[in-house]
């Protein structure tokens, strides 16, 4: 699959009725004028819906390495007359972001962490943009064959995960459920640490 396949197929309807974006939101502490990151964003599959409940006050960096998927966001974005005034989007990796220290009520990263070459440096990264009372989602696949998604043998446990969450300076405080193939991790950054 080329990658303009790969981000037509992250946008498509039959992927929301498998996983919700606007119910997945809704278990997360998301409210008007907030500052959010979301890395590696892909198209947009979550910047829209956050966007809505974020509003004019609020503020999305929308962080991707992939000229084509922010082109998707672009046009998703377009598509559904989402204010560009509210996402900032950015062509950068992950692990080296221009967004201000400090400066996240909320980072999301999705279908990620097992992709990552360096998760030590990319969870450096999440908690210097995170203020110091931010909330952390990770979302990834379960480990269990389902017939799509990525190969069985790069996918990573959830116990797994949470363990390489908690030796990087973040602290689990609950689970969130973002459908049937995937698990969701609600995280605090550890207070010793920053």
């Amino acid at each position: 699959m080329d990658e303009h396949e790969f981000a037509r197929s992250l946008l498509a309807h039959e992927r929301k009725e498998w996983q919700d974006p606007e119910k997945i939101i809704s278990q997360i502490d998301v409210r008007k004028g907030i500052s959010v990151a979301d890395l590696a964003c892909g198209p947009g599959f979550f910047i829209v819906p956050l966007a809505r409940v974020v509003g004019k006050g609020g503020r999305i960096y929308a962080v991707d390495k992939s000229q084509v998927m922010l082109e998707y966001l672009k046009s998703n974005m377009q598509r559904s007359k989402t204010d560009p005034e509210i996402v900032k989007i950015i062509e950068s990796d992950v692990s080296k972001t221009p967004i201000p220290s400090a400066s996240c009520d909320l980072v999301l990263f999705a279908n990620i962490l097992h992709d990552l070459d360096d998760q030590k440096e990319f969870l450096a990264e999440v908690r210097r943009i995170s203020k110091p009372s931010a909330t952390i989602v990770d979302i990834d696949w379960k480990d269990t064959d389902n017939g799509f998604g990525p190969p069985l043998e790069i996918r990573m446990a959830e116990e797994k995960a949470r363990k390489i969450l908690e030796r990087n300076g973040l602290t689990c405080v609950a689970s969130l459920d973002p459908g049937p193939y995937h698990y969701g991790l609600i995280m605090k950054l550890q207070k010793d640490l920053k």
